[in-house]
């Protein structure tokens, strides 16, 4: 890796102007994503490379860029398959071909030369762990596609902990009647970047969940854009504490086709203070979404709380969200539960 810092905007070359583009969509408009550009980071480029790391213990993989570790017990479990593959399955075609200038993450397939993939065939009986992380300095690209077989339940939690920039790109595939329970965990630096986009595809009666435990840092955008087809299902539940900083979430959600029937959960709760810059956008492609989709956000200000009240009020207020954040399985789970309290220790 060239240890040579390059401005963002130099690097992308020819594909600048649309990422440019992207990065002032009205989406984007509170993320002030067109600063990025001009800042200066290592940018490692190349193939990924899967490693396995004797250190990691349980189900997890640390993806640092193309740089992917894997724990002996992932590589060795007979029911989870990594593997690096080019495109979206065919090995002849060109990752770049998925890059979207709609949507600003995918600058990850431009600079990903491969992608990392994980295929779930049978029951797992413990919670995968997938860390996302940047060295100082670096501006690290990722992309990552999970696939979850007919008939399948899966627990994954995510760790994205940026010291510098970070982009990541994550697929989650369900088949008919599989089940994925999403746990995202952010523990960045105050000053850290972070852009994410979740690209979900639920086929018929899947069930997508999802909880974020957000904290803020210098620009965070979490995005997620879900496609859904029959009789799915999806919840997306999240509690932001913007630590006097700032954290932007997009939900984009897009039915199949206009007859499709399925049901989505939105409940996002703000903790803000301070100079914070939270905000949260749902975009619903159906002409008549009805009752399929249900949008509750709200926000709690720190400020307007006597101190010695603080503790309670933020008790009560997050109190079914919290409650609801578990896994349903008992193996494996201390470091989801030592996330998540952590994650509790406001402000």
């Amino acid at each position: 890796m060239s240890s040579t810092l390059i401005k963002v905007k130099d690097f992308l070359g020819k594909y600048y102007p649309e990422l440019h583009y992207s990065s002032i969509q009205d989406k984007y408009r509170r993320t002030k994503l067109s600063s990025l550009f001009e800042q200066r980071f290592i940018i490692p480029s190349g193939k990924s490379h899967i490693t396995i790391d004797p250190s990691l213990s349980g189900l997890s993989i640390v993806i640092l860029g193309n740089e992917i570790l894997i724990s002996q017990d992932i590589s060795n479990h007979p029911n989870i398959e990594i593997k690096n593959f080019t495109g979206s399955g065919n090995q002849d075609t060109d990752p770049k071909n998925l890059y979207n200038s709609e949507l600003f993450s995918t600058m990850a397939y431009i600079v990903c030369q491969d992608h990392t993939m994980c295929y779930i065939t049978g029951e797992v009986d413990e919670p995968i762990y997938v860390k996302y992380k940047t060295d100082y300095e670096t501006f690290s690209n990722s992309v990552i596609l999970f696939e979850v077989l007919d008939d399948l339940s899966i627990e994954i939690v995510e760790e994205i902990e940026s010291v510098s920039a970070l982009n990541c790109v994550m697929n989650y595939i369900l088949h008919k009647n599989s089940n994925i329970k999403l746990t995202t965990f952010y523990r960045n630096h105050i000053s850290a970047l972070s852009f994410i986009f979740r690209n979900i595809i639920t086929q018929n009666h899947a069930i997508f969940n999802h909880f974020l435990f957000g904290q803020g840092s210098s620009n965070a955008v979490d995005e997620n854009r879900l496609f859904t087809y029959m009789d799915s299902s999806a919840e997306f539940l999240g509690i932001v504490n913007s630590k006097n900083k700032n954290f932007h979430s997009i939900l984009c959600v897009q039915p199949a086709t206009p007859e499709t029937k399925y049901a989505v959960s939105i409940i996002y709760k703000d903790i803000v203070y301070g100079k914070a810059n939270v905000s949260f956008l749902p975009v619903v492609h159906d002409d008549s979404p009805g009752d399929k989709v249900t949008v509750s956000i709200s926000s709690i200000s720190l400020e307007k709380i006597p101190e010695q009240n603080v503790k309670t009020e933020l008790d009560k207020y997050l109190k079914d969200i919290v409650d609801l954040g578990i896994l349903e399985r008992t193996t494996g789970v201390e470091r989801f539960y030592d996330n998540k309290s952590k994650f509790l220790l406001f402000p």
